[in-house]
């Protein structure tokens, strides 16, 4: 393994990252559920089945999707940001190690 590879998981961003994702993938779960849970009660109160249910389902899976996907442009840039401190910060420790 590299050590940049090694660097990068031993400072906990690989699992604190693997973590939130999971926390999201249980979430998607529970909204997709409530949703398709709704559109069977509904269907159940109007005799309509499995219509409202279907609807539920695409209805809460787009909205987890819109989720998920600002969610990921979000980290992305924080993401960003801290690679662009780490590199400033190791550009200017060379320098310091150049003029000694």
């Amino acid at each position: 393994m590299s050590e940049k590879k090694k660097r990068f998981a031993a400072d906990g961003r690989f699992y604190r990252g693997a973590m939130r994702w999971l926390g999201v993938g249980f979430e998607f779960l529970i909204v997709v559920g409530l949703f398709v849970g709704g559109g069977y009660w509904l269907d159940e109160l109007e005799g309509t089945r499995p219509g409202w249910m279907i609807l539920g389902f695409f209805v809460g899976f787009g909205v987890m999707l819109y989720i998920m996907i600002q969610r990921a442009r979000r980290e992305t840039a924080q993401e960003d940001a801290e690679k662009k401190l780490e590199w400033e910060k190791e550009l200017k420790s060379e320098d310091k190690e150049h003029e000694s």
